[in-house]
């Protein structure tokens, strides 16, 4: 543990505050990455989870990232164009390991009732997606969503809040840590707010990586990222974001598996952590 610290404390050291000599060295690179979306990315304050993993990642490899937020179809636009130097993506010309994890999840009020153990339980229910949820989820979804007369698709995503809260949707797709950052509906009873809500882990994690131009950038950001793991800095950002499990694992990294037990976890919308 004294070693991993050590490790971690002076990775933060070198990319916090390299000499300017050092940081004029570094190379620009041209990063397209997603809009804002709560914990990930805070994109009015150069932040979140995957701002940070990213650009760290890319700063000690050697770069200096200048970030463009895009939604991710026009950043691999972007990236297939040559206006980018790198992008978020799952598939590129030369794809980095996966750096990130997020959990879709099928996500309802708790309620003894409402029970779904696979994807084909939603045909039941009243089902609001994320936008372009049916291309990301997998055939059994997609299935599931065309024979649902009760299925529909929004964006932005704080809506899929206000259909379930108020009643009109039993169950949103979303990213369960966007879902539990969005903003609540102005006028949602005091009652509602304190009410949890459940996830159902219906879906694989979704994983993300970087898609480089260059395959020696894909080369260094590969090592870099890997020993950001290894010096304990997904740890770090998990305690920093309030994002981690009760063994202190990050609940984003692509290692970390989170089960949701029979009926549903529950979460209340100042969880910090895994509730059981």
């Amino acid at each position: 543990m004294p070693n991993r610290l050590s490790r971690l404390c002076l990775l933060l050291t070198v990319l916090a505050g390299q000499p300017a000599s050092a940081q004029a060295a570094l190379q620009p690179l041209l990063l397209a990455l997603g809009e804002h979306k709560p914990p990930y990315i805070l994109q009015d304050k150069n932040a979140g989870i995957e701002y940070e993993l990213t650009t760290s990642a890319l700063r000690l490899a050697g770069y200096e990232p200048q970030v463009l937020f895009m939604p991710n179809q026009r950043a691999q636009l972007a990236l297939a164009d040559g206006r980018v130097d790198a992008a978020i993506s799952r598939n590129g010309p030369f794809v980095s390991v996966p750096y990130i994890a997020y959990h879709n999840m099928a996500i309802s009020l708790c309620t003894p009732r409402l029970r779904l153990d696979n994807i084909a339980a939603l045909g039941r229910f009243r089902v609001a997606g994320f936008h372009n949820a049916q291309r990301f989820l997998g055939a059994e979804f997609a299935e599931m969503a065309r024979n649902n007369a009760d299925y529909v698709e929004v964006s932005p995503q704080p809506i899929l809040g206000n259909l379930l809260y108020s009643g009109r949707a039993d169950v949103v797709i979303s990213d369960l840590f966007i879902f539990l950052q969005l903003p609540l509906p102005p006028n949602l009873p005091t009652s509602s707010r304190q009410q949890p809500v459940c996830s159902h882990a219906l879906f694989p994690p979704t994983l993300y990586s970087l898609s480089f131009r260059n395959p020696e950038a894909r080369q260094r950001f590969n090592s870099a990222i890997r020993q950001l793991a290894r010096s304990g800095f997904y740890e770090q950002l998990a305690q920093r974001y309030k994002l981690q499990d009760k063994q202190g694992r990050a609940l984003f990294s692509p290692d970390t598996i989170v089960r949701t037990p029979q009926g549903g976890q529950p979460w209340t919308l100042s969880s910090v952590a895994l509730l059981k």
